[in-house]
């Protein structure tokens, strides 16, 4: 219980950060992806760094939206558990 009280306790802006961040950059990647556009400017882009670029996006935004959930079912338990 004392797990799910420090838990409520947290701050969500870091996790809604990373959501973000990680959605931005998941579709950053794939507009390079379908656009078929170079990531730098006089560095030949290829589909490889477009592919990483909306993979690691997509990790960072599944990761922020767990981190997320679990404060939020921690909060609603706790208030659960003070009714």
């Amino acid at each position: 219980m004392n797990d799910t009280q420090d838990l409520a306790k947290a701050g969500l802006s870091k996790w809604i950060a990373l959501h973000v961040i990680g959605s931005l950059i998941a579709v950053l990647g794939a507009l390079y992806l379908l656009a078929n556009m170079t990531l730098i400017p006089g560095v030949p882009g290829s589909p490889f760094q477009a592919l990483a670029m909306l993979a690691g996006g997509l990790i960072l935004d599944f990761w922020g939206v767990v981190g997320l959930t679990r404060i939020l079912r921690a909060r609603k338990a706790a208030k659960a558990a003070k009714a």
